[in-house]
């Protein structure tokens, strides 16, 4: 557990519903703890394990046969002002990786070039579904992830493409292999 989630977990079983049962009270308590983190991702981690533990806490009461008081009812508020926070946050928070992982000029042009070689391949290979070409140039879109973050988003594109059998298993494998050779490194942690 990080400070962020020991944070979040302290803040609601201390003080965050304690004695509050408008909504105004529980916005007010919300941004009052929010107030000291600086930085936005630490802000959405600390409302997703707050949320996180609002949920069990109801799943917990109503496994007990507690159903139909006043405890569930403040939990769903609290819930609902923690989303309308992170709508909030995320209207101007945008993802921006370490330094150490973004992408170079010339490692998103090389990718590039090896995302347009794999289309060509495909439709050689007569594959010929839109839906596989669509999926690929969408992955040039996302170099602003990161490396380890734009190879997850690439694993799971594939998989997709395999679950609904639109390519073999053999061929992603090839896909994953040529676009992760020299990022050995990245793709080994999401293994």
């Amino acid at each position: 557990m990080n400070i962020v989630e020991k944070e979040a977990k302290d803040f609601y079983e201390y003080d965050f519903l304690n004695g509050v049962n408008t909504l105004e009270n529980i916005k007010s308590k919300l941004d009052n703890k929010l107030y000291y983190f600086n930085r936005e991702r630490d802000k959405l981690d600390f409302l997703k394990t707050l949320k996180n533990t609002s949920l069990e806490d109801i799943k917990d009461h109503i496994s007990r046969g507690c159903i139909g008081c006043g405890y569930e009812e403040q939990r769903n508020l609290a819930i609902f002002a923690i989303d309308q926070e992170i709508d909030s946050i995320k209207k101007y928070y945008y993802f921006e990786p370490k330094s150490d992982e973004e992408f170079s000029i010339n490692e998103e042009s090389s990718l590039h070039l090896k995302l347009n070689q794999i289309i060509e391949k495909l439709e050689k290979q007569g594959f010929g579904q839109q839906i596989i070409f669509d999926e690929i140039e969408e992955l040039k879109n996302h170099f602003n992830l990161g490396k380890k973050t734009w190879f997850q988003l690439l694993k799971g594109k594939l998989i997709d493409l395999t679950i609904e059998n639109a390519l073999e298993k053999t061929v992603v494998q090839e896909i994953y292999s040529n676009l992760s050779e020299g990022y050995e490194h990245f793709t080994k942690m999401i293994s």
